[in-house]
């Protein structure tokens, strides 16, 4: 009998050691650890082109694109991409270059982009693609208000990245300059994650059949603590599960082996004034992000976190840790 207390007090006493392991990588997960990732793409040219509907307050956004493959060897040809939207509220997905082979709407708020092609090391695509947005304005008193964020690449460079908005009947913006019948943003040499903000109000009036119940809702993505922690604390949880289905306390897991698979490596959110995409690198954001690549590892099988950490050897130290 004491022989059994004393296996069982050793076993607790190893929980207790991969628990406070398990903290620390918690810790360090929210702390924002860093891959050192190969650059795999870089985004020459982007341009997104904006028009709102003048009845309803809608818009009509156009983005045409410019991706420089560096590298087709790390994960493969480029082959799709995926790339977030303002939030899960679109429809019609077009087409507008005869490279894409297919477009459609993705896990709620991304489109998924399938190319004519592969395209390796050196080359490059320049495609073009248009969404209908809705919940996009917010209303307040007699004033219109639009807030807006390009989807940003969190793991690849954009040489140049231009905004242009349909002036007519703008009031206010924050915009520097016009061409033709459009205020215009610009921004180059951006880092990988640099974002654009863009401002435009307008009159209420200036719109037929604006819809107050159909205003952007609180953008959930905005603090990147919270965000970052929440992703943190998934994969703490996710941890815990393992070691329990690993711990020798006789529950419905034990002595199975390896449950589950794995992460599934996306979180997908909703985001009211911004929109994001990210190279095949990187799968995982404050928002809806996306990925880009050959199709044949999905995000579920990249260490999208910088963590370092493996699924088998997990499993490994798991299993030493119940001898």
């Amino acid at each position: 009998m004491r022989l059994h207390y004393l296996l069982k007090g050793e076993k607790m006493k190893k929980r207790y050691i991969l628990l406070g392991l398990l903290f620390s990588i918690f810790i360090l997960l929210l702390m924002g650890t860093k891959s050192n990732a190969t650059e795999l793409d870089r985004i020459q040219n982007y341009i997104v082109t904006v028009d709102p509907r003048m009845n309803d307050g809608t818009l009509d956004i156009t983005y045409e694109i410019t991706w420089k493959v560096l590298d087709s060897t790390t994960e493969g040809p480029l082959e799709w991409v995926k790339i977030g939207t303002p939030n899960s509220n679109f429809d019609t997905p077009t087409a507008l270059t005869k490279n894409i082979k297919s477009i459609s709407k993705y896990s709620g708020s991304n489109v998924k982009i399938v190319f004519d092609k592969k395209y390796y090391e050196g080359e490059f695509i320049t495609f073009k693609y248009s969404i209908h947005q809705s919940y996009m304005y917010k209303i307040s008193n007699t004033n219109c208000n639009y807030d807006f964020t390009p989807a940003w690449f969190t793991d690849a460079r954009v040489d140049s990245l231009t905004v242009k908005w349909n002036s007519d009947k703008v009031t206010k913006s924050d915009s520097r300059s016009k061409e033709d019948n459009y205020l215009v943003w610009r921004k180059t040499n951006m880092s990988k994650g640099e974002k654009l903000n863009i401002s435009v109000n307008y009159n209420k009036s200036s719109f037929t059949a604006l819809n107050e119940n159909k205003q952007a809702r609180q953008n959930n993505s905005s603090n990147s603590f919270w965000s970052s922690f929440g992703r943190a604390f998934v994969i703490f949880i996710v941890i815990c599960i393992i070691i329990i289905s690993f711990g020798g306390g006789g529950g419905y897991y034990s002595h199975r082996g390896f449950y589950g698979g794995g992460h599934r490596g996306r979180f997908y959110g909703s985001c009211v004034r911004s929109s994001c995409a990210c190279a095949r690198s990187s799968c995982a954001s404050s928002c809806a992000c996306a990925c880009a690549g050959s199709g044949r590892a999905g995000c579920s099988k990249k260490d999208f976190y910088g963590t370092n950490l493996n699924t088998k050897k997990l499993k490994r130290v798991m299993e030493k840790s119940n001898k």
